[in-house]
């Protein structure tokens, strides 16, 4: 039978599943089974919010100095500017998936000409 797990690695087994949103990934970080990540995270909601919450805003304030310094290096020659771009984009996909939203772009316009329009009535 395994130990029991105490207050503080199971605030750090929320905070990572906060972050992976991986019940999978988590277990092998904190080497114990994806069943007992999962019943730590169900048996801890609200610190799980909490978590996410902050990892949210940090993702945020990160993403605001990532596009003042990229605002301010935009004409210099010394920072690569996809370095920059791809830690911006990493970190609004995690921020959107944090907040449960989407970071895919789902939606299809189709135009049509006034004729097909016409004909679709």
């Amino acid at each position: 039978m395994a130990a029991p797990i105490d207050a503080k690695t199971k605030a750090e087994v929320v905070a990572s599943y906060a972050l992976t949103n991986s019940y999978n990934k988590t277990s092998k970080e904190f080497n114990i089974s994806d069943k007992t990540v999962k019943k730590i995270v169900n048996e801890n909601p609200n610190l799980y919010e909490q978590k996410k919450d902050e990892f949210v805003d940090k993702a945020s304030k990160i993403i605001d100095k990532a596009l003042d310094k990229l605002e301010k290096e935009l004409n210099k020659e010394d920072i690569p500017v996809n370095q920059l771009t791809t830690v911006i984009g990493t970190l609004y996909d995690k921020r959107a998936l944090a907040k449960g939203e989407s970071t895919n772009n789902n939606s299809i316009t189709i135009n049509m000409s006034d004729e097909v329009k016409e004909l679709s009535q």
